[in-house]
């Protein structure tokens, strides 16, 4: 009984999640695939992934500002060499 109601608490609260989700085709800029999210219009989830290392840096923003400044910062860096990511 008590599975079947963690079960149902978790499919709501997945069903609560992707109502108030929007997401974005990803774009390439400079070697790196940008995809990011947008979760009740209160914060921004940034994921660059490298088409040439694999290396993904994951980052939240509080703000659009926020994130078009780190998005910047990110394609200016070189895709194809690993990057260490306490430049960032």
């Amino acid at each position: 009984m008590q599975e079947k109601s963690l079960k149902n608490s978790q499919t709501l609260r997945q069903q609560e999640i992707k109502s108030n989700l929007n997401y974005f085709h990803p774009v390439v800029r400079n070697g790196w695939v940008i995809k990011f999210s947008i979760y009740k219009n209160t914060g921004i989830l940034l994921i660059f992934t490298s088409k040439y290392t694999g290396q993904t840096i994951i980052r939240y923003c509080d703000s659009e500002d926020g994130a078009v400044d780190y998005i910047n910062i990110v394609i200016e860096k070189d895709a194809t060499v690993h990057q260490d990511h306490r430049e960032f």
